[in-house]
């Protein structure tokens, strides 16, 4: 015991934790309770609007946006079939969009039947009249109807972006059971946002399980004995018991971030727990009681264990400057995490190590060669760093030169998409509605002006027309749909259908009669949608097949350009929509790292 004499400082915490171990494990036994009691109320939350800052900006912005107009997530329904102007078919549409429009949570349903009502009061068009009287509308072109009429979309408004998963389930129990369409299916940002959430959960259920399956493997193989296998996984399992009981206290969801915990503390906690074996291994040697080697192994690890576990909370520590919140909880809890399996590597394992007998002081054969196969491994790998320098140096020195290239090189990128593998539904459908149909990701361009009343004028909402040709002419926009579009529809209607009206009016008196129609025709939360109520502020709706963050933020680039040439001096402006918060915040996250590494 002469040893006991040259321990540090903590030696009387240590000392008490293995001469009254039961009262440790008895008390580590409680807390694990109260943590594992909270463990099941944990709930998941995961978006992809977990990775938006809500005090950026632009966010902002698309709240405001969102107050002005309305939610402008859709969802749309796409409907392939041989020929839409089929009686059958038309009429399985019709009945498609009348169960739609009774789903919770949907605001709207926009429909090619529902269009039909809305046109011909008189009910008496025949099918192929309808085709024609549509003909000339350009507004219906790759936003409800196909070139080739074999394709429509269903467009479904929603109250609340909160209410997606419900309106998506509801609208897929209605479209499970449909029979006569050549494909049929849903897309749309909230679809990718509901796929992404499914998916991540399905992996976390799985994910940690084979981790901890393949960890428990290796440490069987390397150990082969029962405490090198269950003291590092109990350990681990205990700090994931507290870590995920913390998070069920505090109302924190597993998201798309914060599942990454459970994965992250495996990892590092069992590796936090390999260095207590070659030291318990050496004092095990010259000890004569399992107390003695407990005290000389944790008396000897205790502070460069608390280092490490120290510097991996700094630096995930760092993280938490970070303004997404979602980063900010995985920080949290991570650290929580680490500092959980220290407390337990400092307490319950020199218990139990305190508790266990010695093990065997001679290891013979198989496991003498593997400690032989490896020593000889690591011999060499010090012979070649101590004697072979000019080559080693070298080599290491070219490895960092091509890594600084390759940070050099690095990119910004967000794509909800290609999160996703190539061959599954919401991938495959993201492609198929560009085919035919205008994408199913929105941009928003909305332009206000100082003077009430400023888009009743003809000349103005000319220069909207001629803006929407050119916002038409951008690399990935598939369609624009504003006021004049609709302005230019109710024209048509309102003078027999006549071809040469499908144009903007142009006196003012006219552009106020036509908004009268447009209110008793459509409604006023359409008009809504794209005007506000003293006319000085319009929104321009952007279909776009774009889902790069770096093509969100090349596409806004090139439109706020555009509107400072030719929307100048009092005039605002925003280019916003779910897809440009999550690219300005991907931007951001990557400054966050930036500054956390530093």
């Amino acid at each position: 015991m002469k040893f006991l004499g040259k321990l540090p400082g903590p030696e009387s915490w240590l000392r008490f934790i293995v001469y009254h171990p039961w009262q440790i494990l008895f008390s580590i036994s409680l807390i694990t309770l109260f943590f594992g009691i909270q463990a099941p109320k944990l709930r998941f939350e995961t978006s992809i609007y977990d990775l938006t800052i809500q005090d950026l900006p632009k966010t902002i912005e698309y709240h405001t946006f969102k107050k002005d107009f309305g939610c402008e997530e859709i969802i749309l329904i796409v409907a392939r079939t041989r020929d839409v102007f089929l009686p059958e078919t038309f009429a399985q549409i019709e009945n498609l969009a009348d169960q739609l429009a009774q789903v919770q949570g949907v605001r709207r349903v926009i429909s090619l039947p529902g269009i039909r009502k809305a046109m011909d009061i008189t009910e008496k068009w025949d099918l192929e009249g309808f085709r024609q009287i549509l003909r000339p509308i350009t507004l219906f072109e790759r936003n409800i109807l196909s070139a080739d009429g074999k394709t429509s979309v269903i467009s479904l408004i929603l109250d609340d972006v909160r209410e997606k998963d419900r309106v998506i389930d509801a609208t897929e129990r209605i479209l499970k059971d449909r029979q006569g369409f050549v494909t049929l299916y849903q897309i749309g940002m909230p679809i990718v946002s509901k796929a992404l959430a499914e998916f991540t959960e399905r992996d976390f259920l799985r994910l940690p399980l084979i981790t901890f399956s393949i960890i428990l493997f290796m440490l069987f193989l390397f150990f082969r004995n029962v405490r090198g296998v269950l003291i590092p996984s109990g350990s681990v399992l205990i700090a994931l018991t507290w870590t995920f009981g913390l998070m069920s206290l505090t109302g924190t969801p597993l998201s798309l971030l914060t599942m990454i915990v459970p994965i992250f503390l495996i990892a590092v906690g069992t590796a936090y727990c390999m260095y207590l074996f070659p030291q318990y291994a050496h004092a095990a040697k010259t000890a004569d009681t399992a107390k003695e080697a407990a005290l000389n192994t944790f008396s000897r690890i205790g502070f460069p264990t608390a280092l490490a576990v120290f510097t991996t909370t700094i630096g995930l520590g760092s993280l938490l400057i970070n303004k997404i919140s979602e980063i900010r909880s995985f920080a949290l809890f991570s650290c929580f995490g680490i500092l959980s399996m220290l407390i337990i590597m400092l307490t319950l394992l020199p218990a139990i190590t305190g508790l266990l007998p010695l093990p065997n002081k001679t290891r013979g054969g198989q496991g003498q060669n593997r400690a032989g196969l490896l020593d000889r491994l690591l011999d060499a790998i010090i012979h070649i760093n101590l004697h072979h320098q000019k080559i080693t140096l070298p080599v290491i020195a070219a490895i960092g030169v091509v890594g600084i290239m390759g940070l050099l090189r690095i990119e910004v990128e967000t794509n909800p998409v290609d999160f996703f593998k190539d061959n599954t539904p919401v991938a495959t459908h993201f492609s198929d509605i560009c085919q035919d149909m205008a994408g199913s990701f929105p941009i928003n361009v909305v332009i206000e002006s100082p003077e009430g009343g400023y888009f009743e004028d003809p000349g103005h909402l000319q220069a909207i027309d001629q803006l929407q040709q050119f916002l038409s002419s951008l690399n990935g926009v598939d369609k624009t749909i504003s006021f004049t579009d609709y302005l230019k529809l109710i024209n048509y209607a309102t003078n027999q259908y006549k071809e040469e009206f499908y144009t903007l009016p142009e006196e003012a008196f006219e552009v106020r009669m036509l908004v009268n129609s447009f209110k008793t025709m459509l409604g006023r939360d359409m008009l809504a949608r794209f005007m506000d109520g003293d006319f000085s502020k319009t929104n321009i709706l952007l279909r776009t097949h774009l889902s790069s963050s770096k093509d969100f933020l090349a596409i806004q680039t090139q439109i706020e350009e555009h509107l400072r040439q030719h929307f100048p001096g009092s005039f605002s402006f925003q280019v916003t929509g779910i897809g440009i918060v999550v690219s300005h915040s991907s931007q951001l996250i990557t400054e966050g790292q930036v500054k956390s590494l530093g």
